[in-house]
């Protein structure tokens, strides 16, 4: 005999208390659809770089890194927007791009590592998936995880596109700034690399950083660097600058 719970129980089904899972939350299908839709709109606004060499530099440094990470059998993509804008985006379902600007800005491939693994963790980590459940109506919510309607899926990956100016972000800056660089050691990267690419940015912009991947909603640059010095070097046994 199959239960059929009333919708109104259904919503205050809560997994710590009932054992159940909770109806709201966004499963990995639908999670990759909002990512998909949202790349779709990132790459009609800005256009993709056709350049050959570019993206195998890029495809092999993500590609790398991203198998070092909590989530490897995502469906992985890397691309280059076409913007001269110095910055990377990550969205719902490993969908993450480097900017133009981005890719001459770098010096080495291990900065590139470190931005992109940097990239990896807000899609392996969920980020956005969680972003999207706080910020949307309940209502709106349970037509998004019920696919009851195809706008939510566009309503969502809205939210995923300004992830970086919603309230409360910073503490994930540096959470993916930590796992990015655990990621970029693991796969054979100098675990330096991201830590490198601030202070070039910080000695180039200062606090607050003017450059794209640096919004205001990010922390400062200064700490994000305090940080990765004191927490390299459990990595390596060296000082940050010092491997």
């Amino acid at each position: 005999m199959r239960l059929v719970l009333p919708a109104v129980l259904l919503v205050l089904c809560v997994a710590v208390v009932t054992g159940c899972d909770n109806p709201l939350e966004i499963d990995r299908e639908t999670e990759i659809e909002i990512g998909r839709e949202g790349a779709a709109e990132l790459e009609a606004e800005h256009g993709v770089v056709e350049d050959a060499a570019l993206q195998h530099r890029l495809d092999a440094v993500g590609k790398r890194v991203a198998a070092a990470s909590g989530e490897p059998d995502l469906p992985w993509t890397f691309k280059i927007l076409d913007t001269e804008k110095v910055n990377a985006v990550s969205l719902p379902g490993g969908f993450i791009y480097a900017t133009r600007g981005m890719m001459e800005y770098v010096e080495s491939d291990d900065q590139l590592a470190g931005v992109m693994a940097h990239e990896v963790v807000h899609a392996d980590h969920h980020h956005a998936k969680s972003a999207i459940e706080k910020a949307m109506a309940q209502s709106l919510l349970a037509e998004l995880v019920t696919r009851k309607s195809s706008k939510t899926i566009k309503q969502a990956a809205g939210i995923a596109l300004e992830l970086d100016m919603r309230q409360g972000y910073r503490g994930k800056e540096y959470e993916a700034d930590r796992f990015g660089t655990l990621y970029a050691f693991r796969a054979g990267y100098r675990a330096d690399g991201l830590r490198q690419l601030l202070a070039l940015m910080h000695a180039d912009e200062g606090d607050p950083a003017r450059i794209t991947w640096l919004l205001q909603t990010h922390p400062p640059l200064s700490k994000r660097i305090q940080r990765l010095d004191e927490y390299v070097p459990t990595l390596t046994g060296k000082p940050a600058d010092g491997q």
